[in-house]
């Protein structure tokens, strides 16, 4: 009678590493604890893998930066800017832009400062552009238009996070500040608030361009 050889077993395998793995692992390591939290090992124990086995997906923090934008940028709403007029598609694309950045302040710094280097931003970017180019918006005015937008986007996002930490009540009327103190008390839902001054602000960023258009188009 034959014998039948005992079954060889390998080491238990771990997950399988991809560029979107990789990115979202990163992302969750941003959010938790800063930017500088994010090193090679750090992002390996978070994958449970052993640091070499990245690089073999990425060459470096370049590539991590590219990978964890386009992960953002992902939450970005474009794919309803083709059908949409200038107008809507500036408020649609502002409000999907701060509010994703809302959810990751901490990439804010990093990525504000590192050339673009990814298609899915680059084609963020077209999708915009390219209703301001339906509605015959110049190309230097259009591009102010984007600029403008992401500062007070990124400014709005970072700024509702920070605001947290830097105002208190207490400390405001400890400082001899009670105006300031009545009214942080006065705040019964800061996230609401905080939304609530992006939308007029961005409201009136569209209204600005709109006027100008409209003296424009009148003379």
């Amino acid at each position: 009678m034959a014998v039948s050889q005992p079954v060889k077993r390998g080491r238990p395998s771990t997950a399988k590493l991809s560029e979107q793995n990789i990115a979202e692992a990163a992302l969750d390591i941003i959010d938790e604890r800063g930017w500088s939290a994010l090193t090679m090992n750090a992002l390996a124990t978070r994958l449970n893998v052993r640091a070499p086995s990245l690089y073999h997906h990425i060459e470096g923090q370049h590539d991590l930066i590219n990978l964890v934008r386009a992960l953002i940028v992902s939450e970005i709403e474009t794919e309803s800017l083709a059908s949409l007029d200038w107008e809507e598609a500036t408020r649609v694309f502002g409000m999907s832009y701060y509010r994703a950045f809302l959810a990751h302040p901490n990439a804010i710094q990093i990525l504000s400062v590192t050339p673009i280097d990814d298609r899915a931003t680059f084609q963020m970017y077209e999708a915009f552009l390219s209703a301001l180019d339906r509605a015959g918006w110049a190309a230097e005015r259009a591009l102010e238009v984007l600029v403008g937008l992401e500062y007070l986007a990124l400014g709005s996002a970072y700024e509702a996070n920070a605001s947290e930490m830097m105002l208190n009540a207490q400390r405001a009327e400890d400082n001899g500040a009670p105006v300031l103190a009545k009214f942080l008390r006065a705040r019964s839902d800061s996230d609401s608030l905080v939304e609530e001054v992006f939308v007029h602000l961005l409201d009136d960023f569209i209204r600005m361009f709109k006027s100008e258009r409209d003296r424009a188009a009148s003379s």
